[in-house]
């Protein structure tokens, strides 16, 4: 029997090994239920190796639904999702939490010149079920669908909203642990352990609606962002998509920060697992954030508030 939380095959007699339960006709391993019941943050015991889940799926027959996280989108995500050989879509989720001011048909289409996919992208949300029944035609047409995406992507909070399962749900990475097969009136879908980044900070997820934070920051300040530092050698706009519980200051700018890049107008700084800044105009970035949490690219929301 496998748990119906995580998908780890039960057992009662290793306490420090995954699918550990007191009670063997359980339904949930203990770590599942801790992370249910009490919102316990729980590492997994045996870590994920992103290329075997690759490999075993393509070796597999069906269709991929791949999804991906607003704030979480850069190329070590896209090179994954172009590694699979599947028929498959992008499924941005979470659209709820996605600010209004964006238009999400430009962020679509930014995301495919810039990434360049050919795939199909569409949007949806768990919770206020956008494209919900177009995803069920999806999988009522290949008849058996694998849903696949990094940590915290949101995959078994739309897999329990398509299927009305009881997949376990964590605001940190990483809870499902092997394949979990859910039969639906659709068709057979299957649940997946989530790509885990290579570097990225594993910070908790937006709780609500993303609310974008606009900084005019002259160059004899700095923003610092929990702990890390930012700032512009020339006197900028920056709009900051982040997580809600991100503690952001205007500080005055006391020494040089070691790493600087220089980036043109309307680009995104990427900070691994955090989110992303859009700058809005031609400047070098100076901060202390590690170089392997940081990235850029041409801003995938269109350069302007519309």
């Amino acid at each position: 029997m496998k748990c119906m939380g995580c998908g780890a095959i039960l057992q009662n007699t290793d306490k420090l090994k995954d699918g550990y339960t007191p009670k063997i006709d359980s339904k949930l391993c203990q770590r599942c239920f801790k992370i249910k019941n009490y919102g316990e943050n729980i590492v997994n015991i045996k870590p994920i190796n992103n290329e075997d889940i690759i490999t075993k799926i393509n070796k597999e027959k069906g269709f991929v639904i791949f999804l991906l996280d607003f704030l979480n989108i850069y190329e070590e995500v896209i090179t994954t999702y172009k590694k699979i050989k599947l028929p498959k879509i992008i499924v941005l989720t979470k659209s709820d939490l996605i600010p209004k001011n964006i238009s999400k048909n430009t962020l679509i289409n930014n995301l495919k010149n810039i990434y360049h996919i050919k795939e199909d992208i569409i949007y949806t949300s768990s919770k206020n079920k956008d494209n919900i029944n177009f995803i069920k035609d999806i999988i009522f047409q290949e008849k058996k669908v694998y849903f696949l995406g990094y940590t915290n992507s949101g995959k078994s909070s739309l897999i329990n909203a398509l299927a009305n399962s009881d997949l376990t749900i964590s605001k940190r990475s990483n809870t499902t642990l092997d394949f979990i097969k859910i039969k639906t009136n659709e068709g057979i879908i299957f649940d997946t352990p989530g790509f885990v980044p290579n570097n990225f900070l594993d910070n908790m997820l937006p709780k609500k609606m993303i609310r974008p934070i606009i900084y005019q920051l002259k160059n004899k300040y700095l923003l610092k962002i929990n702990d890390y530092r930012i700032s512009s050698s020339e006197n900028n706009n920056l709009i900051l998509y982040f997580t809600n519980d991100i503690l952001i200051s205007k500080r005055v700018k006391r020494e040089e920060l070691p790493k600087k890049i220089k980036v043109k107008e309307n680009t995104d700084l990427i900070i691994k697992g955090l989110g992303f800044i859009l700058i809005k105009k031609n400047t070098i970035i100076s901060t202390d954030i590690p170089e392997n949490l940081l990235e850029i690219r041409p801003t995938i929301i269109g350069g302007k508030h519309e």
